[in-house]
C-alpha cells in the first residue's frame, strides 16, 4: 500500500513522520509532497516531493491556487497513492479538489479555533502599537479594511474546515475536538501527540533529588505578534523573587538577560531534551488562561511525564487534566502557582513518589503506538 502524505509546511514535523514510521512499520510505502525538505534532515520517507507553498495559495488567490494544485496533480499521478493522508486544511482543500484517490484530514490544529486566535493576537497587537498614537482617518480606514480581510479568511477557511469534517474522515489531536467535530462528521479519530515508544523507552525511572527545581519547554517567542494563548508574562520572574526553587527553561537562548534562579538552555534535540528534563522535579505548561486551552493538549505535559517530572498546568487545559488525571495539578493564577510549587518542594520524599508514578503513567498510557490504530481505521473508512 502507497500513503502520500501532503502538507504546506516542510520536515521536519514530528506528527507527520510519526504518522508515516506506523505506516512503515506495516510495511506500506510512504511519501511526502510539502514545502522544501531541509538537505540534512534524516526521514523515513521512501521519496520526497516539493510543493511550493506561498501566502497567496494559503489565501486561496486564484492564479496561485490553480498553479499549486497543478504541482500537487502532478505528484498525485506520479505516486498513485491507495491514500492521501494531507495534513492540516490548505492541503487537504486542494486535494479534495483534485479528488482522484482516497484521501484522510489530519487536523494538527482545531483549525478555525487557530484562525479565531491569531485574528485576536492580531487585534492585540494593533491595539497595543496604537494605543499613544493619534490614528488618521488613513490609517483607520487601512485598518479597518485589514481586518475585514482577515476576518473574511477565518470565515472561508473555517467553512471549509467544516466541509471537510464533514465528508472526510478526519484524524485530530485533543478528545475535546473530537466532541466538538462530531457535531459535523461521525468518522472522527483521536491520535494525540504522544512520544514513540521507541523514542522514550530508554528514559530509566526517576532518581530521588535533593535540590528544587523546575523545567519549562518551550519555544522562545519571536516577532511582533504575541500569541495570546502563550502568555507566559510574569512567570520567570516568578522564580526570581519568590522562594520556589530553580527554573530551567528549555528551547530559548536568551544570552543577554541574567536572573537569579533561571537558567536558559537554548535548544536541545529530543533525546539531549529528556536528559535535561530528567535532572528536575517539576514540568510546568505555564500560559496564562486562554479561551481556546480547552483545545489544546500541549506536547510538553507528556514529555515531562515520560522523563519523570510532575506536571504542573494552568487550569484551562482540560486534555491535559483529562488525560493525566491525578498526576498533575492545576494553577489559576501564577499566585497560585507559587503557593502550589512551594507546597509540592516542602516534602521531596513525597514529590518524589509522586514523579515515579507519573513516569509508570505515561509508561503505560501515554504512547503513540496506544492511538495508532485509529489512523487505519480513518484510512479504511476512507
Amino acid at each position: 500500500m502507497k500513503i502520500l502524505h501532503l502538507s504546506d509546511t516542510s520536515l521536519p514535523d514530528w506528527r507527520i513522520e510519526k504518522a508515516a514510521i506506523s505506516s512503515k512499520n506495516r510495511g506500506y510505502e510512504v511519501y511526502f509532497a510539502g514545502k522544501r525538505v531541509l538537505s540534512d534532515h534524516q526521514s523515513i520517507f521512501d521519496k520526497h516531493f516539493e510543493i511550493q507553498w506561498t501566502s497567496r495559495s494559503r489565501n486561496k488567490f486564484p492564479f496561485y491556487w490553480h498553479n499549486l494544485k497543478k504541482q500537487m496533480k502532478k505528484i498525485i499521478d506520479e505516486v498513485k497513492p491507495d491514500i492521501i493522508h494531507a495534513h492540516n486544511v490548505f492541503s487537504a482543500k486542494m486535494a479534495k479538489e483534485i479528488d482522484t484517490y482516497p484521501i484522510v484530514y489530519d487536523n494538527h490544529e482545531y483549525w478555525s479555533i487557530y484562525l479565531k486566535r491569531q485574528l485576536e493576537s492580531e487585534g492585540f497587537k494593533s491595539n497595543a502599537k496604537n494605543n499613544f498614537n493619534i490614528q488618521s482617518n488613513l490609517d483607520m480606514t487601512k485598518k479597518r479594511f485589514r481586518n475585514f480581510i482577515k476576518s473574511r479568511y477565518v470565515k472561508i477557511w473555517s467553512n471549509i474546515e467544516e466541509d471537510l469534517v464533514s465528508s472526510t474522515p478526519t484524524i485530530t489531536v485533543s478528545n475535546t475536538i473530537v466532541v466538538d467535530l462530531k457535531k459535523l462528521g461521525k468518522n472522527i479519530h483521536l491520535v494525540p501527540n504522544f512520544p514513540l515508544r521507541d523514542e522514550v523507552n530508554w528514559i530509566p525511572e526517576p532518581e530521588f533529588h535533593n535540590h528544587k527545581s523546575s523545567v519549562y519547554a518551550g519555544v522562545e517567542p519571536t516577532g511582533i505578534v504575541k500569541s495570546m494563548h502563550r502568555n507566559i508574562e510574569g512567570f520567570v520572574d516568578l522564580f526570581s523573587n519568590k522562594d520556589v526553587g530553580k527554573l530551567f527553561v528549555l528551547g530559548w537562548s536568551n544570552n543577554n538577560i541574567s536572573m537569579p534562579n533561571v537558567q536558559y538552555l537554548g535548544f536541545l534535540n529530543r533525546t539531549e531534551m529528556y536528559k535535561q528534563m530528567q535532572k528536575h522535579s517539576i514540568g510546568i505548561v505555564p500560559f496564562r488562561t486562554h479561551w481556546s486551552h480547552v483545545y489544546i493538549s500541549p506536547n510538553k505535559a507528556y514529555e515531562y511525564a515520560h522523563a519523570g517530572l510532575f506536571v504542573i498546568s494552568s487550569n484551562g487545559f482540560v486534555p491535559v487534566f483529562d488525560t493525566l488525571q491525578d498526576n498533575c495539578l492545576a494553577f489559576i493564577d501564577y499566585a497560585d502557582l507559587q503557593t502550589k510549587l512551594r507546597y509540592l518542594l516542602e516534602d521531596m520524599d513525597e514529590l518524589y513518589r509522586k514523579r515515579v508514578k507519573t513516569y509508570k503513567f505515561a509508561r503505560n498510557n501515554l504512547l503513540w503506538e496506544n492511538y495508532e490504530n485509529n489512523i487505519f481505521e480513518a484510512y479504511r473508512q476512507a
